[in-house]
């Protein structure tokens, strides 16, 4: 099933298409600035792969939406685009991989700027005009970033649009016709109230309020319609068990199209109060735990105080009741780096522990954009997957990890572990050849049992009984699959619930998911986000285009929203930011 193959990409069912969900008619590679076909004007274009061809998409400020070919041959496109970046990664002096929109760190204009190629690292060079040069790491390993885009594919579009795109990204939010991707995940922030005062927070508390079940239940209902089905919807704040109706709203949120309810909680209110935990395993919610670290000075840095006495009990009262739990590690150059591999080794050691998240630090929001980070120093995707390879004894190395193609592949990278007979885990990698089976990357803590899942494990079985004595473990993984297959799929009709749920026990996964804040934004990244916010007037927002533009807290909480991200701004006269072009 590689759609792609022949455009140079790979292919995937991470979102899946449906009779009534389908692919974009196109896949979008990259950003890139080139002149406007009928005016000359320089401007920022989605460079895409459509019908073996590649297409610039520009939204000319003068002559509006206009389309031009770029190349007349995809797959040679990608191939030269992919040999120039390995060429370049290594490259002792600078090396101007490609164009891409970031904003000025200060004064948050949308800015051309160059992605920089320089000692095996990758840097956005920045020049405002009202502020200055600057500069900012991207990624601390060029040669990832570059082979990133190896894994474009194609997007899935929802089954209804919010709005139609009239300005052009990122102020047509959201989501427009021209987004890249559907909500694979739906974020509900239910409250910004929280017991905890974070120093690298990137909401924006103001203690001011809780959503109302009606409006939650309009989001819920809005999600459905836009999605027809939501494999996970998240509760989030503020500390959503704060929110004093959270398990009404759990009972709204539990509908037959979702398959999970994950709340994302710092975990201080479960570790105190029993029947609160014991009636959240009972609504059959999901826990998504904050767990940043394992001692005092960890957490006083990152959360603002000692937390590991709460965190423990927590953790305990998780095992005890045996509630499905996610962890949600952020990682913070010169904080807690030195702890990753013991999340790791806490997410292959209990059972109940399904998946674990690393995020790189976030320089923004009401604590984040005020954090002490240096934007020329700080952990990205491949630091983190370094420090897990070291950490962990080589239990899992960097070759097991692999970039998620449903997001942009810069957003997040993941891996999958199976456990064996013998209880121990084996990253997928090590088995599966992902250029061939992409069907198993998914956005998603576990693998669902969907027929895209059932046709691809079936090909790995086949594959690995090829070549099982070239495999590491090679018996002991045929057993493990032939196991899981049966497990997944029995001779019965699956609920959605269950298809999501029943492969839980047999695979971990890790993912890491780099948010953007003013010193890395890549609007190149915001047009195929899947991690949404949707709101009670209709929108549903990206992630870190929410983040930058519309809490309002991009530089720290009296950052001024800008004027198109306030509610209704788009319909009443909003308009496109200038982009300062570099040419």
């Amino acid at each position: 099933m590689l759609r792609n193959r022949a455009e140079g990409t790979m292919d995937c069912a991470i979102c899946e298409p449906t009779r009534t969900r389908p692919d974009k008619p196109h896949t979008f590679f990259a950003h890139e600035y080139i002149p406007c076909p009928k005016c000359e004007r320089r401007g920022e274009a989605r460079i895409v792969l459509r019908g073996g061809q590649v297409w610039a998409l520009l939204r000319c400020e003068s002559c509006g939406p206009v389309e031009r070919l770029h190349h007349q041959d995809a797959a040679a496109f990608v191939a030269a685009f992919l040999a120039r970046g390995e060429a370049d990664a290594a490259s002792r002096v600078d090396r101007v991989f490609k164009h891409t929109t970031s904003v000025c760190p200060h004064c948050l204009r949308l800015l051309e700027v160059e992605v920089v190629l320089r000692a095996g690292k990758v840097y956005f060079r920045k020049d405002c005009p009202s502020c200055g040069k600057s500069e900012a790491l991207v990624s601390e390993d060029a040669l990832y970033y570059v082979r990133a885009y190896a894994f474009a594919r194609a997007g899935t579009e929802p089954l209804h649009f919010s709005r139609k795109a009239e300005h052009g990204c990122p102020t047509d939010c959201g989501v427009c016709d021209e987004h890249e991707q559907h909500t694979c995940l739906p974020i509900v922030e239910v409250t910004d109230h929280c017991n905890l005062e974070c120093p690298i927070c990137i909401v924006n508390n103001r203690y001011s309020s809780h959503i109302s079940l009606a409006d939650f239940e309009r989001i819920i209902d809005g999600m459905i319609h836009r999605e027809g089905m939501c494999e996970s919807v998240a509760l989030s704040g503020g500390e959503p068990t704060s929110h004093p109706q959270i398990l009404d709203l759990v009972r709204i949120a539990t509908r037959p199209e979702i398959g999970r309810v994950v709340i994302i909680t710092n975990g201080l209110r479960l570790g105190r109060d029993h029947a609160f935990a014991e009636a959240i395993r009972e609504s059959g919610a999901y826990v998504a735990l904050q767990l940043d670290g394992f001692t005092a000075d960890t957490h006083e840095k990152i959360r603002g105080r000692d937390l590991v006495a709460e965190k423990d009990a927590a953790l305990r009262i998780l095992k005890e009741l045996r509630i499905p739990t996610q962890l949600v590690f952020v990682a913070t150059r010169g904080a807690n780096e030195h702890q990753i591999g013991q999340a790791v080794e806490l997410l292959l050691r209990e059972d109940h522990i399904l998946s674990l998240n690393f995020q790189p630090a976030a320089f923004t929001g009401y604590g984040g954009g005020k954090y002490p980070g240096d934007p020329m120093d700080r952990l990205t995707i491949p630091g983190v997957i370094q420090r897990i390879e070291e950490q962990t004894g080589g239990k899992l190395r960097k070759s097991d990890f692999y970039p998620l193609p449903c997001s942009h592949p810069q957003c997040v990278s993941l891996t999958y572990l199976m456990k064996l007979e013998d209880d121990t885990h084996l990253p997928f990698g090590r088995f599966v050849d992902f250029s061939r089976f992409g069907t198993l990357l998914r956005s998603s803590a576990t693998l669902p049992a969907n027929e895209q899942i059932h046709e691809a494990l079936h090909e790995v079985i086949h594959d690995v009984f090829a070549r099982q004595d070239e495999i590491e473990r090679g018996p002991d993984v045929l057993v493990a699959l032939r196991a899981l297959l049966l497990q997944m799929f029995p001779d019965r009709l699956l609920s959605p619930k269950e298809a999501v749920r029943i492969g839980e026990g047999r695979a971990k996964s890790i993912f890491l998911h780099h948010y953007m804040d003013r010193h890395d934004f890549d609007l190149e990244r915001l047009r195929k986000c899947c991690h949404h916010y949707p709101q009670a007037d209709g929108r549903v927002m990206p992630a870190c285009g929410f983040n930058m533009f519309h809490r309002g807290a991009a530089k720290g909480p009296d950052t001024a929203v800008a004027d198109f991200a306030r509610p209704g701004a788009n319909g009443l006269g909003g308009r496109r930011l200038p982009v300062v072009s570099a040419g």
